[in-house]
């Protein structure tokens, strides 16, 4: 699995929970953001793996192109999450990530249907180093105004359109298009 197109996909989907983050993150240090990300993004893996794995023995590979569908309708109808809010606990933080990221299952699930084992451990360590990197980076992005409103501002419409050119490449990659044209002819 190409180490560039992992870090690519964990960004296009956590981008949104990332930008969320940055409005919150200097009400904390650096210790329960990494661990409430970090166990959001384990979570939110190990669901996609097992739900993936199990609806591949269950289904031939192509239905999984549905999954794509869904994540463009959660793109373009999907509610933004910039008016979220949060507590300070650690419980709170947790279930704010695990929301946010909880769209990711549609981009894991027919994801990993074809990955090793090897591959899917693999994957899940560079995920959560890429969790703890991005809280790091958030608490240095937060400290220079401009970018952060940048983000503020167009951050949520960069992540709708990461979440649609995914969808679009688990329909194509999974020639559920092919499929559905050979059953209705």
């Amino acid at each position: 699995m190409n180490l560039v197109a992992i870090l690519m996909i964990f960004i296009g989907l956590n981008i949104d929970t990332f930008i969320a983050l940055l409005f919150i993150l200097r009400n904390y240090n650096y210790r329960l953001p990494i661990i409430a990300f970090g166990m959001s993004t384990i979570v939110l893996w190990i669901l996609g793996v097992i739900l993936g794995k199990s609806l591949a023995l269950l289904f031939p590979n192509w239905i999984t192109g549905f999954m794509g569908i869904i994540l463009i309708f959660l793109a373009i109808f999907g509610q933004n999450d910039d008016n979220k809010s949060v507590n300070t606990n650690f419980m709170s933080l947790f279930l704010f990530c695990l929301s946010l990221g909880g769209d990711n299952l549609a981009v894991y699930i027919p994801w990993v249907v074809n990955l090793t084992w090897l591959e899917i451990v693999y994957i899940g360590i560079i995920f959560v180093a890429c969790s703890v990197v991005l809280i790091l980076l958030g608490k240095g992005i937060i400290s220079v105004s401009p970018i952060a409103k940048l983000l503020e501002k167009y951050g949520n419409y960069g992540s709708k359109v990461v979440y649609v050119l995914a969808g679009l490449y688990i329909i194509w990659s999974s020639h559920l298009i092919n499929h559905l044209w050979a059953l209705f002819n």
